[in-house]
C-alpha cells in the first residue's frame, strides 16, 4: 500500500510539474512510460519469483523508477533550458534508428 501512495504521489508531482511548464504532454507520456516499466517490473519480478525470493525488489524499482522520473521533471522545471537541448539530442537519437 505504501508503494502505490508513493507511486501515485510521483505520478501526480510530474503532471502538476508538466502543466506548470505548459507541456503536459510531456507528462503523460512519462506516465505511458512509467506504467510501461510498471509492466516490465512485474512481469520480471513475476518470473525470477518463481525460482527464487525476490522480496520487495519489485516494489523498490517502481519506487525508484517513479522518484527518477519525478527528479527529471523537477529538473525540466529548474532548467528548462537544459532540458530543451536533452529533448533535441534524443529527437536526433530517435530520427537516425528511425
Amino acid at each position: 500500500m505504501t508503494t502505490l501512495i508513493i507511486v501515485l504521489a510521483c505520478i501526480g508531482f510530474i503532471l502538476v510539474v508538466g502543466m506548470i511548464r505548459g507541456n503536459p504532454g510531456r507528462a503523460v507520456a512519462d506516465t505511458a512510460l512509467l506504467v510501461i516499466l510498471f509492466g516490465i517490473i512485474t512481469i520480471v519480478d513475476l518470473a525470477v519469483g518463481w525460482f527464487m525470493y525476490t522480496g520487495d525488489a519489485g516494489n523498490w524499482a517502481a519506487i525508484a523508477f517513479a522518484a527518477g522520473f519525478a527528479l527529471d521533471s523537477l529538473y525540466g522545471l529548474m532548467a528548462p533550458e537544459r532540458q530543451r537541448q536533452r529533448d533535441k539530442k534524443l529527437r536526433r537519437l530517435m530520427k537516425r534508428r528511425a
